[in-house]
């Protein structure tokens, strides 16, 4: 009777038991090789080869690995990593560690893995051999590139030298650089690796970005159709139609080779029986979340957002609750008027019961409402009001004018509110996107540069810096914001 393994195997002790064996062997074989050894060792506990050992074993590690993830044992995961686990290793769903924290709201978890995700020890000259090909990748220059794989083929699926952690295929197809795409491909290209800024793959963003010609090559070539356990929970047909654009050609592609539509998708589409068969078979779905990246909007929310007023309508006479509220506190009516482009999806959720909120009203300029409700509720502004997210929410929008009302009626521009699973001041969401303009209108308010969140304890200048935005840095600066 075989022994069997143990509940936990490692394959360090494995390694060792074959190389006590191999001395063993020796003494009546002096050609015997290690390789023989672990032939023997392999054998010993039921499998055929070393490789399939060793394959069962890392599986084994790595199902212990994303269990303790799950469970949020973040010392379990820190010494996996140091013992070389891979963080772009994915799970059965095609998630990472990294993804699984986030949607798990383990923090730690989630700070430790964008560490390890960061860490770029290669030598210098490997690194500006990377940037080298993923910029020729992402410029479309397919001789350039083709003599630059010849005198690196060992960097062809080498991630980039930024925290995106993307291949130069990621570069290609995003860029919709055909020709690039197909050099890459001949030259082996792996299509199944996923960056680290969104758990996507070169399909997911070349069925956002790109020709379908992209995507059809890439498909052609092995990718995953369906795509699940990217960051927004979409899978690469929601990329094609759920993401603020709508590519129909795509999404007709996509479909026939094999991809899964799902309620969003077919909400994007104007899909109405599919949606209907969707309810029919799970009236749930009405109240299902998407991401939080999407700050797990309904299917009503949805439809508002991107201006699908068919789709409000059939949510609407199918039971959709108006007034369901996403991680921000808006509204289906509410992200229909952020929109500012849907007046007759405002009118129908009026119609259909839906009060006009605080924010709304300031995002369609209907001051007379919002300051009804101001005057009914005077701190709903300060710093513990409910709806001091509004300024979180409409500098992250841009919206100027609806920024200065808030300003102007007493707006803590101080708060802390949550927004993308991390509670910042508004002053935070400007460095990370970049907006100079309403950086400035913040500190010339009275925003604190120096208040730090409570996620990544870092301040506005931080958030600055990190997110690569100079300008912001620069203005943070010039006022004498040091740290």
């Amino acid at each position: 009777m075989s022994p069997e393994l143990p509940a936990r195997p490692n394959l360090e002790h494995l390694r060792n038991e074959a190389k006590r064996l191999l001395q063993t062997l020796r003494r009546n074989d002096p050609d015997a090789r290690l390789s023989d050894a672990q032939l023997r060792v392999a054998r010993a506990y039921g499998f055929a080869s070393w490789r399939q050992l060793k394959a069962h074993v890392d599986e084994r590690s790595r199902q212990r690995v994303f269990e303790a993830a799950r469970a949020g044992d973040v010392e379990t995961v820190r010494r996996a990593l140091d013992a070389g686990f891979h963080p772009g290793t994915v799970d059965e769903t095609r998630r990472t560690i990294h993804q699984l924290a986030k949607t798990l709201g383990h923090t730690a978890l989630e700070l430790l893995m964008r560490e390890h995700q960061e860490r770029d020890e290669r030598p210098q000259d490997v690194k500006r051999a990377v940037a080298e090909i993923q910029a020729t990748a992402g410029g479309g220059r397919a001789d350039e590139l083709r003599r630059l794989l010849e005198a690196h083929p060992d960097l062809l699926d080498a991630r980039g030298v930024d925290r995106a952690g993307q291949t130069a295929l990621h570069r290609a197809a995003w860029n919709d650089r055909i020709e690039c795409v197909r050099v890459l491909l001949d030259a082996g290209a792996d299509v199944s690796i996923r960056d680290y800024a969104d758990n996507a793959s070169a399909l997911h963003g070349a069925a956002r970005y790109a020709d379908v010609a992209v995507v059809r090559i890439l498909v052609e070539a092995g990718a995953d159709v369906i795509g699940a356990g990217d960051d927004h929970q979409l899978g690469v047909l929601g990329w094609a139609t759920c993401l603020g654009i709508v590519r129909e050609d795509v999404a007709t592609y996509l479909l026939q080779a094999g991809a899964r539509l799902d309620i969003w998708s077919a909400i994007a589409l104007g899909r109405a029986a599919d949606v209907r068969g969707f309810v029919e078979r799970d009236r749930g779905l009405l109240g299902a979340r998407m991401s939080r990246s999407e700050h797990r909007r309904t299917p009503l929310h949805h439809a508002a957002t991107l201006d699908r007023a068919d789709m409000v309508r059939l949510l609407i006479d199918l039971g959709a609750d108006v007034a369901a509220t996403d991680d921000t506190g808006a509204t289906p009516l509410t992200a229909a008027a952020l929109r500012a482009g849907a007046p007759a999806i405002v009118a129908m959720l009026e119609r259909a019961g839906a009060k006009l909120d605080l924010l709304g009203a300031v995002s369609l300029g209907r001051y007379d409402v919002a300051e009804r409700l101001l005057a009914e509720e005077p701190g709903r502004l300060g710093p513990d009001g409910r709806d001091t997210i509004a300024l979180h929410v409409l500098v992250a929008r841009q919206k100027t004018a609806a920024v200065q009302w808030l300003i102007a009626h007493g707006v803590d521009v101080n708060a802390r509110r949550r927004l993308w699973d991390c509670n910042s001041t508004a002053l935070h969401v400007t460095a990370e996107h970049g907006l100079t303009a309403l950086a400035q209108m913040l500190l010339d308010a009275g925003a604190d540069p120096g208040i730090r969140d409570d996620k990544y304890d870092a301040t506005v200048l931080g958030w600055a810096e990190y997110c690569d935005q100079p300008r912001i840095a620069e203005l943070l600066r010039s006022r004498g914001v040091k740290t």
